[in-house]
């Protein structure tokens, strides 16, 4: 057990000390690697900032807080976030360049700053880019339905072929929404700010109603479902042309598309839809007790799919061969990246699984203590079966992820979750009362 604290508190030390490398006057770099990513990404510095909320320092807040200035000096004119900003030459990367989550994640991340600071004074100075961020959101809505529908790799996984309704994305957006509405209670923006045509309360509903798929109402309520799905514009084909097939799923379907559909579990997206609040009741035991069960969290928290795609499969593309990267058991492709395994262990504790949360802490610590050169290499992500390291060192968000479930586990926190949470909607809220909740001992042993 001494070995074990040792190595969980010495792991903190080395994380906060990489965290506090990468922070530069605009913000995080996301690695304090030269040769890594020396860039301020929209999406790693707000998932920083969320890692180091718990921390108190204020330097480290104050970075968080300079990304998002630097982030609302490069919006487009249309809204759009930049997925990256070199701070040294101002350079935005053309690559990616139309990823969603940029926006989602900046909006969330002004929610973030607001409630550690309570700084109304900067929500007013930056009113005007959230909001053109949240418009330019609502226009990635093609069909109105009321979920975003995602171009290819138009995300965080810039190299998978996740497209149309993507679960990662829509979940962010229900959190952007609460805590877009939030935020414009307290500026008192009224009818000066943009107004989404659905709700976060609408956003979870579709959500469920899509891409979980329970078998208490497939033979029952079937046709019932179907006409709900038919009235806001959603992908019922897909149901119904596969329902032999998908007649029941222990997590959310990473994507839904036109009578297609991804068939495997996205850990981060079903991590973060248990964290948001959007899987009620049952859903949330199902997704954590899956995840044990088949061994997302080994070696090492956490493998960011299972089952990995194969060549020849159906969800394969040739283009997941570039660099060697996206091949079964690496990078998105069932690779293990420590920055999900800290939301991982955050989710562990929401949902009361304390032990097993102090397992996966430990075996994350290692996962991070692992180098290619050195020790505490802090890995952007490992082989998803020897669990040893193949991406960049000095990484910020997997240094900052540590620090989350570190306190996570520790204080039994969850900042800007807790926020979110406390937020919800009452129809939302209602939806979760309802449902019916399974319970099994407690957790895994």
């Amino acid at each position: 057990m001494v070995e074990t604290r040792t190595l969980i508190d010495e792991a903190y030390e080395h994380a906060l000390a990489i965290v506090r490398a990468c922070a530069v006057e605009k913000g995080f770099r996301a690695s304090a690697l030269t040769a890594g990513y020396p860039q301020i990404w929209s999406r790693d510095s707000v998932i920083i900032f969320l890692g180091i909320a718990g921390t108190g320092d204020p330097v480290l807040i104050q970075a968080g807080r300079a990304a998002l200035e630097t982030m609302s000096a490069h919006q487009s004119r249309l809204g759009l976030i930049q997925l990256n900003v070199n701070p040294d030459t101002g350079y935005i990367s053309t690559e990616n360049a139309g990823a969603v989550d940029s926006n989602l994640w900046y909006v969330i991340g002004h929610f973030l700053h607001y409630q550690l600071t309570g700084d109304v004074d900067f929500l007013r100075t930056h009113w005007r880019t959230i909001d053109r961020a949240m418009l330019w959101l609502d226009y990635q809505d093609m069909n109105e339905c009321g979920l975003l529908e995602i171009p290819e790799a138009g995300d965080w996984m810039d190299l998978m072929a996740v497209r149309y309704n993507v679960l990662y994305d829509n979940v962010l957006y229900y959190a952007a929404m609460l805590g877009f509405e939030e935020m414009r209670k307290v500026v008192n923006a009224g009818e000066c700010s943009h107004t989404p045509h659905v709700d976060a309360a609408g956003v979870h509903e579709r959500i469920n109603l899509l891409m979980w798929i329970d078998r208490c109402w497939v033979a029952e309520h079937f046709a019932e479902h179907l006409e709900r799905l038919k009235s806001m514009r959603l992908e019922w084909f897909m149901l119904y042309h596969n329902m032999g097939t998908i007649s029941s799923r222990p997590f959310y379907l990473p994507w839904v598309a036109f009578r297609e559909y991804g068939d495997w579990c996205d850990s981060l997206a079903n991590l973060l839809a248990v964290l948001t609040g959007v899987a009620d009741g049952h859903r949330t035991e199902h997704i954590l007790r899956y995840m044990k069960q088949v061994g997302m969290a080994e070696p090492y928290p956490t493998k960011a799919i299972y089952p990995p795609i194969y060549p020849g499969e159906p969800g394969w593309r040739d283009y997941y061969r570039s660099r060697n990267l996206n091949l079964p058991h690496q990078y998105h492709n069932g690779g293990i990246w420590p920055m999900i395994g800290g939301f991982h262990i955050a989710a562990l504790v929401r949902h009361g699984w304390q032990r097993e949360a102090e397992k996966q802490l430990f075996s994350l610590a290692q996962a991070n203590h692992d180098g290619i050169g050195d020790e505490w290499e802090f890995n952007e992500w490992l082989h998803g079966e020897s669990g040893h390291p193949m991406g960049f060192g000095k990484q910020a968000w997997s240094a900052a992820m540590y620090i989350y479930a570190y306190n996570a586990v520790h204080t039994g926190k969850l900042p800007l979750f807790d926020d979110l949470l406390a937020a919800k909607p009452a129809s939302a809220r209602a939806a979760e009362i309802n449902d019916v909740v399974i319970r099994a001992g407690g957790g895994p042993v």
